[in-house]
């Protein structure tokens, strides 16, 4: 018989991450990028993707070296903007009530700003998987 797991927990870097989902999204938008320049230069399918590699890891060393500091400025740049579009296009678009706007606002701000904190520490729980002995 297995014996019963201890109150250890086991770290994984392999289970849901919400830090997940922006890596995806980075990986779409770094490969509509390459579309777009090999497509601009009239290239072919493989330019297109060696050109999304280059962008994405070009973007990942940017990443990998920014400061915490400028991070989480950013982070809340963008967070923000995305709560105003938010609410601007439910309330004047949609024309729903101001007050269902800010809820949907409010709960896009937590899911993004969630996001930005869970991929920093995706990205720093990659560095120490990758450089562990």
């Amino acid at each position: 018989m297995a014996a019963a797991p201890s109150g250890a927990k086991t770290s994984s870097i392999l289970r849901l991450r919400a830090g997940l989902l922006l890596l995806v999204t980075s990986i779409v938008l770094c490969g509509a990028g390459g579309h777009f320049v090999a497509r601009q230069f009239g290239l072919g399918l493989g330019w297109a993707i060696l050109l999304a590699v280059v962008i994405w890891v070009a973007v990942g060393m940017l990443l990998a070296r920014l400061d915490t500091r400028i991070y989480y400025a950013a982070a809340v740049m963008v967070t923000a903007l995305l709560g105003y579009l938010v609410y601007d296009f439910s309330a004047s678009a949609i024309g729903w009530s101001s007050g269902v706007s800010l809820v949907l606002a409010a709960v896009a701000i937590i899911v993004l700003g969630f996001t930005f904190y869970d991929f920093r520490q995706l990205k720093r729980e990659l560095r120490l998987w990758a450089y562990r002995k």
